[in-house]
């Protein structure tokens, strides 16, 4: 401070001009302290009293009114005791004790006052020692805070609810500053996190996330910093012990009071059982449960997007439909079960041949699909499928037991045979029925021909449906000769179709056909009951197919498809019950395929054929499994050699050899042998040197109708 009229070179003692200014100032107020006191005690803002021997000297307005009294009701008459609660009266007493005894000569409390009516109010107090006529006295100012009370009290109410809010909350919340800095959490999130929050406020994502994770989030934050508002975002997160979740951030920022930023709030909503359930739900919506192979749906949209690619680079792709043959028997021979085994190993194995150049997929039954991208050659898809008919011809061990399958292969290309999906589903599935036609085990490329030929198979099938009912089915007899006696023994029931418009139709053509549209039972069970009527016929005759005088019998084929999903075992033979036919006039033919099996329920339907009186003949014996040992599960009364080995064994000494071992085998085993396709007399004159009971063929006669037949037996030998 300068003060212009005095040396500036002279010391100064400020603290005495101080003292001496203050002084001055004192001596002002104590002359206006009079009104300055009248002016205090009549204020209405602040009660103003006097107390002394525990009683009320002076209260003004303010104060009494306060309490809802008059001045005159407590001055002299009430003390402060009398407007305290009864809680408080023990805080009241001691401060007015301490300073009336001069132990504290200023004192602060707050109480709740006892009003006239009842009612408390929050007052805060501040009294002094002082003396009043010569006696200890206290004079203070008394101060309502009850609205101020409330007020902090509400608030207080609402933080305490919503700290307890957030706490109960089941996800994490967290708190953070403008910079980052976590502010608070609640129990959740500490639970989540792995870390009390004591250890966690004042720290950033950097201090307890890799380092890859935490830059991650701080961007996130940061990106919320520089807009304001809400961000909600997926994320993974790592906890302290490394675990990985999957989590949904739902965040905003708050402002302080000035309206600057003051951080962010942030709730974490665990989705990782959720992106697990999706995951799981998405894999068993696409993906096969027995092969864990793509399925149909998968499959369809993996096409598609090959499609699209071939279209926009100009490369070629290439789709396989691949069918199991024989699959089919295979399960009605040894049950579902292994059959699911079965395709499980199939589906390995064809992914194998695949690996990386394809995908594999499993439409469903026995039936799967490649497909094959980026292709500029044909040489890859050859390789590929023949690859894959080399892999799954080879046996399948299924616990006990082993299976033999094979692959027919269709093959279309994209964009040379169709550009779209469908007709590329079409040609392939036509390519491979058209294998399946050639012999089965390989593969076909689809030619516009094959639409042809599989137009012409739904129309057999179509056609064959009303082919029964409107007579164009016969059953043609084709004679079995005793090679020793040379009479007609026995003959095979052959079930023939005579088209109206096409002519006579191979039964290896439309036979397969019966089976795939479930029309073999119908047809199984109408030969049966014709070829039974021919037999009775032939009893009733006296046709005999031996000297003594034996019944000429009569075989039947019956395929397994046939065998496993009908009730013929029970029907056919109440047939011959109801018709009067000795059983011994019926043989029934089976597979080889039929030997593998061994379920109680087989053995079973072949033992009551057995007990009725009707024998049972191995067709074909030689084609399929050619396993002597199988023959021991089954009660085998013939066994016919498959022609193939009859054709060649003129002319190839192993065919020959074979053939005579099988007969020789046979016998060892009780069986009487049968030999197929027998066509020239050098032929029968092997067979019949080498002990075969039975010769049946062309060098004996064609299968013939009915009317025929008869005339042949009534005219054989001659």
């Amino acid at each position: 401070m300068v003060y212009p009229d005095r040396d500036r070179s002279a010391p100064c003692d400020y603290r005495q001009m101080e003292a001496s200014r203050l002084d001055s100032l004192t001596e002002d107020l104590l002359r206006e302290a009079d009104s300055l006191f009248l002016e205090l005690l009549h204020n209405d803002l602040v009660g103003v009293y006097i107390i002394q021997d525990n009683r009320f000297l002076y209260a003004n307005t303010h104060l009494a009114e306060l309490f809802g009294y008059t001045q005159a009701e407590l001055c002299g008459t009430l003390g402060p005791m009398d407007l305290t609660a009864p809680e408080f009266r023990h805080i009241a007493k001691r401060a007015i004790d301490r300073r009336i005894n001069n132990e504290a000569t200023t004192s602060r409390y707050s109480f709740d006052g006892l009003c006239k009516d009842g009612r408390r109010i929050q007052v805060e107090v501040f009294g002094i020692r002082t003396e009043f006529a010569g006696r200890p006295a206290i004079i203070g100012m008394m101060i309502d805070n009850t609205d101020r009370r409330q007020a902090e009290h509400a608030v207080e109410e609402q933080l305490n609810f919503t700290s307890q809010l957030i706490e109960t909350i089941p996800s994490p919340v967290f708190y953070k500053d403008e910079a980052g800095r976590y502010l608070g959490c609640n129990e959740a999130f500490e639970h989540y996190i792995g870390l009390p929050r004591e250890e966690l406020i004042g720290k950033s994502v950097f201090d307890i996330s890799p380092r890859h994770l935490a830059e991650r989030y701080h961007a996130a934050d940061q990106a919320l910093f520089d807009a304001p508002g809400t961000q909600t975002y997926e994320a993974e997160v790592q906890s302290t012990d490394g675990t990985l979740k999957n989590v949904v951030f739902y965040k905003a920022t708050f402002n302080k009071s000035g309206g600057q930023l003051g951080g962010l709030v942030g709730v974490i909503l665990d989705i990782t059982d959720r992106k697990r359930s999706e995951k799981t739900i998405w894999h068993q919506a696409n993906y096969d449960l027995l092969t864990e192979l793509p399925n149909r749906r998968l499959f369809l949209e993996r096409l598609q997007q090959g499609i699209e690619h071939a279209k926009g680079s100009g490369s070629a792709l290439a789709l396989m439909f691949i069918d199991l043959d024989r699959f089919k028997e295979v399960n009605d021979m040894l049950g579902h079960k292994v059959g699911d085994q079965l395709l499980s190993q199939a589906g390995q194995r064809i992914a194998d041949c695949v690996r990386e150049t394809g995908l594999v997929a499993r439409l469903g039954g026995d039936e799967f699909t490649v497909i094959l991208e980026n292709l500029s050659q044909p040489t890859p898809i050859e390789q590929v499928a023949q690859s894959i008919i080399e892999t799954l011809s080879k046996p399948f061990q299924l616990g006990p037991d082993v299976a033999y399958v094979s692959a027919s292969i269709g093959v279309t290309l994209y964009p040379k045979d169709a550009q779209d999906m469908d007709t590329l589903l079409i040609n392939a599935d036509q390519a491979m029925y058209h294998a399946k036609a050639l012999g089965k085990n390989r593969f076909c490329y689809f030619v516009p021909s094959i639409q042809a030929i599989f137009a012409e198979r739904l129309q057999l099938g179509h056609d064959l449906r009303s082919a029964m009912a409107q007579g164009q089915l016969d059953v043609y007899y084709q004679p079995i000769v005793d090679l020793a006696t040379g009479h007609i023994v026995k003959a095979e029931a052959l079930v023939r179709w005579h088209h109206p418009r096409r002519g006579w139709i191979s039964p290896a053509q439309f036979i397969p056909i019966a089976e795939d549209i479930g029309l073999i039972n119908g047809i199984g069970d109408w030969v049966f009951r014709r070829a039974a009527g021919m037999a009775k016929r032939l009893w009733e005759s006296g046709c005999s197919g031996t000297p003594a005088g034996a019944p000429l019998q009569i075989s039947i084929n019956k395929s397994p498809r046939q065998f496993f999903t009908g009730h013929a075992h029970e029907t056919w033979i109440d047939h011959l019950q109801e018709i009067g036919l000795p059983a011994e006039c019926i043989a029934i033919e089976i597979t080889e395929g039929l030997l593998l099996d061994e379920r109680p329920d087989v053995t079973s339907k072949l033992q009551q054929f057995r007990r009725a009186g009707v024998q049972v003949s191995l067709d074909d014996f030689g084609t399929g499994y050619s396993a002597m040992a199988y023959l021991k599960r089954l009660d085998i009364d013939y066994l016919k050699i498959d022609q193939s080995f009859v054709r060649d064994m003129t002319s190839t000494p192993s065919d020959r050899a074979i053939t005579e071992a099988i007969i020789a085998m046979s016998h060892k085993l009780g069986l009487r042998v049968v030999a197929e396709g027998v066509e020239t007399r050098e032929q029968r004159d092997l067979l019949s040197a080498a002990g075969c009971d039975f010769g049946q063929g062309y060098w004996f006669s064609r299968a013939l109708p009915e009317d025929e037949f008869f005339k042949l037996l009534q005219r054989w030998p001659d």
